[in-house]
Order: structure tokens, then sequence, then C-alpha cells
């Protein structure tokens, strides 16, 4: 019989700034940069010039100018961040993707990444271990009440009713599911009600799982109108590890090169 349980340990955590870049990741820790994609704009020509033809195309696509210039800048910076944390020269960064379309880098797969993105904030996550990474913006005007049952189970749903804050205890609870999912890898849309993400851990059951998962998901505050979900397996990563770094550094040195 497979055994297909998936235990979730969920809590909420404020995150740590460090100033300092040169830290080499080991199992214990987990690297997230946060920034808001409007501070970049003006760094497109230069981000760009690090996208090969493909990735070009995929930003041409893009019907409106904002959804091409955030690709471009997200997926500059995680060119960059990728290339200071391995140690080599940008241009050898290409990106392949997994059957699940998770991108990956072929000669340094032991690094493991993951980026999000809503309205004006990007989050990139970088760690020796799968991990996924969400991030929301609190939207006042999204009604959410009507989605409640396709994603959420009775005893989330009534976290969500009950609470104080109504609005952010939903977008806290959808962005643990996505990083989960996001973390995994595994198509299991049709399982989100399955997957329990109040704070404490639970064993269910999830046929989307071939094996058993122990999941950790933290939640924090990304700015005052975002929240953010961080998901990874339980036991490899010490949360005390998971830093914030800054970008100022990366960047320096990227326009001393251009």
């Amino acid at each position: 019989m497979i055994d297909s349980q998936i235990k979730t340990c969920c809590e909420s955590i404020k995150l740590s700034f460090t100033e300092v870049y040169d830290v080499k990741l080991d199992e214990k820790g987990v690297k997230l940069f946060k920034f808001k994609i409007s501070d970049y704009v003006n760094l497109l020509p230069e981000l760009k010039m690090l996208l090969n033809t493909s990735e070009i195309e995929r930003a041409q696509r893009y019907y409106h100018q904002k959804d091409s210039n955030r690709f471009i800048v997200c997926r500059g910076l995680l060119k960059l961040i990728l290339a200071k944390e391995i140690g080599v020269d940008v241009s050898r960064i290409e990106l392949s993707k997994h059957a699940n379309k998770k991108p990956f880098l072929a000669f340094c797969p032991e690094l493991h990444f993951n980026v999000s993105h809503a309205e004006n904030y990007a989050l990139i996550a970088l760690g020796v271990q799968e991990l996924g990474v969400d991030v929301e913006y609190l939207s006042k005007d999204f009604n959410f009440i009507e989605i409640l049952p396709t994603v959420f189970s009775a005893p989330e749903i009534n976290a969500v009713l009950t609470a104080e804050n109504k609005n952010k205890t939903f977008y806290k609870l959808w962005t643990r599911k996505e990083a989960i999912v996001k973390a995994t890898g595994k198509g299991i849309d049709d399982n989100l009600v399955e997957i329990n993400v109040l704070d404490g851990a639970e064993y269910i059951e999830v046929s989307a799982f071939q094996s058993k998962q122990h999941m950790q998901v933290v939640s924090f505050n990304v700015d005052q109108d975002y929240i953010g979900a961080l998901a990874f397996k339980k036991g490899r990563v010490d949360v005390d590890n998971i830093k914030l770094y800054p970008l100022d550094t990366l960047l320096k040195d990227f326009k001393h090169q251009i």
C-alpha cells in the first residue's frame, strides 16, 4: 500500500534582515530576497541583456507592458542572485525545466530556488532543499467568501470567518497552500482542501503524493499590504536561519560590469 500521508506544520515568524550578503547556504538555511519591481524598471535594458532568446520572446508575448517588465526584472535578478551564490559569471546561468515545468540549474541541481510576485512585490527564495515561496497582495476588493469551499477545509473556513482580520487570515492560509504546491512541484490543485495549513501540525491523506511528506510552512509579513509564505521539508531548515538578504551589493557589482 502506498503511504500517501502528508504532515504540515505551520507557524508565523518575523523575518530578520542581514546586511552581509556573502554567506554561503547550508542545509539549515534559506535566503530570501524581497524587492519592489518598480524600483528596478530603470535597469530594464541592462537586465534584459541577461535573458536568452526564448526568455526575451516570452517577455514580448505579454499583452501588458507591466507584465513584460515584471518578467524581465524577476528573471534578470534571479540570474544575478544564482550567479553570485554559485560563484560563476551570470552568462553561465541557463535555466532548464523539469517535467512539471519547475525551473532548475542543470549544472547545479543541488541549489533550489523559487520566485513569486504579486502586484509590485516579488520574492526569490534560495535553499539546498526543495522549497516553494508565495507572496500575495492583501486585496480589499477580492470577494474570497465564494471560493472558500473550493480550497479550504471546514476548520480553515471557520478560522477565516471568525478571525478579527478575515482578509489577512484568508491570504495567510492561501499563501501557505500555494507555497506547498510550489515546493512539491505536484499538480495538486484539486487536493488543496485536504492540505491543512492552520497553525500547528496534522497528518492527512492526500492522494497526489506518492510518499510520506513532512512539510513545514512559515508565514511572514512582506510589507504593510503584502503577506508571504515559505514551504520546505520539515527538519531540513532551522527557522532562525531563514533571513532576508540585500540586493545592494549584488547590483553594485553588476552596474560596475556594464
